[in-house]
C-alpha cells in the first residue's frame, strides 16, 4: 500500500475507533506499537511490514474496556473486515488472513512461527510493562524481540512519546 492508501486507512480507523483516548489501550500504545513492529519487522525475515502496521494500528481498537476484554481481538479482526469491505484497508485474501489471524489472538498467550504474526504479537507484548508485565522470553515469537535492547527501545517509545501516524505511515510505506 502506498502513503496516500495508509493515511486514508488510519484516518478512517482512527475516526471509527473505540476509546482511543484510553491510557492503556488507546491511540498512544497503538502508535507505540506500530513504531515496535515497524523496528522489528527489518530484522524478521519474511515478515510483511504493511500488516505489521496494520496490526499495531488495529489490534485495540475494540477494546470495550482496560480490563478482562478477551474478545477485543475478534472484534478487532470485524473491525478489519468492516474497513477492508469498505475500501480503505486494500489487502488481498492471503493477506487479510493473517492480518484478521493476529487480531484475533494477540491476546491469548500464544506464539507464532508466522513471521508476520510473530512480529505483530511482540510488538504488542513488548508494551507489556505499561501494565506491570513483564514480557516472557517464552511467549516472544521471534528471535530479534528477545534480550534488553529490544525491551529498551519499547520502553524508551512510551516515555518520550511514539512517533506520529504521520511518520508511521511514511516509515511503512517506505519500506
Amino acid at each position: 500500500m502506498e502513503a496516500r492508501a495508509l493515511s486514508a486507512l488510519v484516518a478512517t480507523a482512527l475516526a471509527r475507533a473505540w476509546r482511543p483516548d484510553s491510557t492503556l489501550h488507546g491511540d498512544e500504545h497503538w502508535r507505540c506499537v506500530a513504531a515496535t513492529g515497524l523496528a522489528l519487522e527489518p530484522c524478521v525475515p519474511d515478515a510483511d511490514r504493511i500488516l505489521v502496521f496494520c496490526f499495531g494500528l488495529l489490534h485495540d481498537t475494540r477494546r470495550l474496556s482496560d480490563g478482562l476484554d478477551p474478545e477485543h481481538g475478534a472484534r478487532a479482526a470485524e473491525f478489519a473486515a468492516e474497513l477492508r469491505h469498505a475500501g480503505p484497508l486494500a489487502l488481498d485474501d492471503a493477506r487479510f488472513a493473517v492480518l484478521a489471524e493476529a487480531l484475533v489472538s494477540h491476546s491469548r498467550g500464544l506464539v507464532s512461527d508466522d513471521p508476520t504474526t510473530g512480529a505483530c504479537w511482540d510488538a504488542d507484548r513488548l508494551h507489556l510493562p505499561r501494565v506491570s508485565i513483564v514480557p516472557r522470553p517464552d511467549l516472544l515469537s521471534t528471535r530479534p524481540a528477545r534480550g534488553e535492547a529490544p525491551l529498551a527501545a519499547a520502553a524508551a517509545l512510551r516515555a518520550d512519546g511514539p512517533p506520529s501516524w504521520d511518520m508511521l505511515v511514511e516509515s511503512a510505506a517506505r519500506g
